[in-house]
């Protein structure tokens, strides 16, 4: 009935309604077959007065009816607007299925030879998927040629993907991996003055390949000269979005701290890399109530290299005050000013030891209240600080036995806080001898390997645990290496290198490799490989440029990684 209904109100209502109603009925299109009364729908939808409503409404018709109605109806209508959609919509599905190019080939040589510039745009891209690299010229030379006018069509509002001529030519040449090519399209459009679409090569570029930062960002560099303008902004965004390019360009950064349009991104991405010239402007946004997504990331990063770490716990210390009551709910609890306030005391460490008393007051108010999870941070600052944290131990000895699902978190932070190894012996008594997964016990192993050593039955429940793929394996990997010693280098390192390239297991499968220092050198061969790589590693995180920075740090790991093993004497 709701479907019926919705239906029924494609034509009915304001343009908003009918957009949104055209939304809905697209989210309910199936992925596989047909809608034959969706695409009637949206059939009348294409005649409606409002320009995003026909955009939107050609998009589910493609959906719904299929490509091959689709294709009859691009040739047959006459709306600039909606022959734009329909050509998008039908490209998206040579995107998907550029493999099968052959399905694809009449309707691409027809758009090719079109009279509109955003259809004939988008059938030269679709072209280029499959060319023979002999004839590339000639259709790189019509993309440029319509370029700006296909730029003005396409992406409206109301399609269900905003991309521009840039991104459409980006994706391309991302997928024949034409990485000289993309540098130098991006140098041509941005010296020509089209840098839009240039900075959208540049992006998808820098997410792509390892060298395009070392390659693109001294040209993006060059539009930071200009007056403020979208541009420049997008420009300063492309080039914030990578850790390599910011460093690369960092001085003519700090110099925009100052500009209000750019300022807050600039500040984080200096700070993601350590910059502790961006520090102020990093402490005033955190005394803001929406502080920009990435400042904890930001602020846990320059917090090494502040030469001012008391100002640093001074301001976090103000912050918490200021923010007493629980944090906001998820999406967006990791934005909360105070716990990116104990995120910096963590960072901190030791230095943060004037400010055990403000995060004992924050973890006793979470248990108070009830809001467990607010707690989790606190306790891992309290341990970052050490010994300092000696006042807040009743405090985790009462969370390590709450009902929350993180509270073995207390029982690290009490072992590091006092040194006291009964807590970990009496925790891992109370663990089977075979455990499948437990988060903190390879902390707990590695402390005692290097604290006295291990019981016999806890050697039992390291060694089982090295053998649970995944997390377990990667983590408790350094324990084992440090009980076991050199014979155990063979068994390591038949396990160890298949997760150099995985953002979340590599780094405690590094640190392992790392302790193993010139016993790890037949792993140098795969780390050369990682290292060496022109493609960014596959990351999966929903979010392009923070998968790309997953690899940046990636690669970081990776290089310090061989230089410990190969530092170290044979």
């Amino acid at each position: 009935m709701v479907v019926r209904h919705l239906l029924a109100r494609v034509a009915d209502g304001s343009p908003d309604v009918r957009l949104m109603v055209l939304a809905v009925l697209a989210d309910l299109c199936p992925q596989e077959g047909l809608w034959p009364a969706a695409a009637d729908a949206a059939a009348v939808a294409l005649g409606d007065p409002d320009e995003r409503v026909r955009r939107a409404a050609a998009w589910l018709f493609v959906a719904a009816a299929g490509a091959d109605e689709g294709t009859l109806l691009l040739f047959g209508a006459s709306d600039p607007v909606t022959r734009t959609a329909l050509a998008e919509a039908l490209c998206l599905r040579v995107l998907q299925w550029s493999d099968h190019g052959g399905r694809w080939v009449d309707l691409v040589d027809r758009m090719r030879r079109d009279d509109h510039p955003a259809v004939r745009f988008l059938g030269v891209c679709a072209g280029l998927l499959t060319a023979d690299p002999t004839d590339w010229p000639r259709p790189d030379a019509a993309v440029r040629g319509d370029l700006v006018l296909a730029a003005e069509a396409l992406g409206g509002e109301g399609g269900w993907i905003s991309w521009r001529a840039g991104e459409w030519w980006a994706i391309v040449l991302r997928r024949r991996d034409r990485e000289q090519d993309a540098y130098a399209a991006v140098g041509q459009l941005v010296r020509a003055g089209e840098s839009q679409a240039g900075l959208a090569i540049a992006a998808e570029a820098m997410r792509t390949w390892r060298a395009a930062p070392d390659r693109l960002a001294p040209v993006l560099s060059a539009v930071f000269t200009q007056r403020a303008s979208a541009v420049r902004t997008a420009a300063v965004g492309v080039v914030c979005a990578s850790l390599t390019a910011t460093r690369l360009v960092a001085d003519q950064l700090t110099r925009m701290l100052v500009e209000p349009a750019v300022s807050a991104e600039v500040a984080v991405a200096l700070g993601c890399v350590g910059d502790p010239r961006a520090v102020p402007e990093l402490l005033r946004l955190l005394g803001d109530d929406d502080p920009p997504s990435r400042l904890g990331d930001a602020l846990t990063t320059v917090a090494a290299a502040s030469p001012d770490p008391v100002g640093l716990v001074q301001v976090a210390r103000q912050v918490l005050a200021g923010h007493p009551g629980p944090c906001r709910e998820e999406p967006h609890r990791h934005r909360c000013p105070a716990r990116v306030a104990v995120r910096l005391l963590s960072a901190l460490g030791p230095h943060a030891a004037d400010a055990v008393p403000d995060l004992a007051a924050r973890l006793a108010d979470a248990m108070q209240r009830g809001v467990l999870p607010e707690a989790r941070p606190v306790v891992g600052a309290l341990a970052a600080i050490g010994a300092a944290a000696a006042p807040a131990v009743p405090l985790l000895r009462r969370y390590a036995v709450s009902s929350d699902a993180a509270a073995d978190l207390a029982v690290r932070a009490l072992l590091t806080i006092t040194g006291d190894r009964r807590i970990a012996d009496d925790y891992l008594d109370a663990r089977p001898e075979q455990p499948r997964r437990c988060r903190i016990a390879p902390d707990l192993f590695d402390w005692l390997a290097q604290h006295g050593g291990l019981t016999d039955r806890q050697v039992l429940q390291l060694n089982h645990l090295f053998t649970q793929p995944g997390r377990m394996q990667a983590s408790s990997a350094t324990a084992y290496w440090r009980h076991h010693g050199p014979p155990s280098a063979p068994t390591l390192l038949s396990k160890l290198p298949q997760y150099l390239d995985d953002d979340a297991f590599a780094p405690p499968a590094m640190k392992a490799l790392a302790a193993m220092g010139p016993h790890a050198r037949p792993v140098i061969p795969v780390l050369d490989r990682l290292i060496t790589s022109r493609h960014r590693v596959a990351v999966y995180l929903g979010d392009a440029d923070a998968e790309m920075r997953a690899d940046e740090h990636l690669l970081q790991h990776a290089l310090a990684t061989r230089a410990q093993i190969t530092a170290a004497p044979i």
